[in-house]
């Protein structure tokens, strides 16, 4: 039979979850230690924070960060931002496909129905639904007995 092997704690996140008065604390010696890193980053993968609220601590501990820094985490946010919207409109073309594929229409039928023998459309076309819609606010602002 195998031996279990013991997990070991993460030590990047052993920090992760403590208030602020703590993070306070341990980053302020922390901090000296840094050699070269962009101090925002490595402040926020130690304690587990995003971008702006590492750099909202290390301002309130008293840190300067450089305009580097700076423009370095901009561009990572960009990024992160850009990213996002391009998921966003992957996501909504590939929607629109499948609609279209579900609801076969054209710039004259809201609806095909069918096709003839010729290939000609048949369907109900955008004044006939313009048409209905009325129709049907019509019925919906007439008082109904139920």
């Amino acid at each position: 039979m195998g031996s279990k092997k013991k997990k070991s704690k993460n030590k990047r996140k052993q920090y992760w979850g403590l208030s602020k008065e703590e993070r306070m604390e341990i980053a302020r010696p922390w901090i000296k230690e840094l050699d070269g890193e962009n101090t925002v980053i490595a402040y926020s993968k130690k304690f587990g924070l995003n971008l702006k609220n590492s750099m909202k601590d290390l301002r309130s501990i008293g840190y300067k960060i450089s305009s580097q820094e700076k423009v370095e985490v901009d561009k990572i946010l960009d990024d992160k931002r850009q990213r996002k919207l391009s998921k966003k409109r992957k996501k909504e073309e590939q929607e629109e496909r499948r609609l279209a594929e579900l609801y076969d229409f054209d710039e004259t039928f809201a609806f095909i129905a069918g096709y003839t023998e010729g290939g000609a459309p048949f369907g109900v076309t955008y004044e006939e639904m313009d048409e209905m819609d009325e129709e049907m606010d019509e019925i919906e602002d007439n008082d109904l007995p139920f």
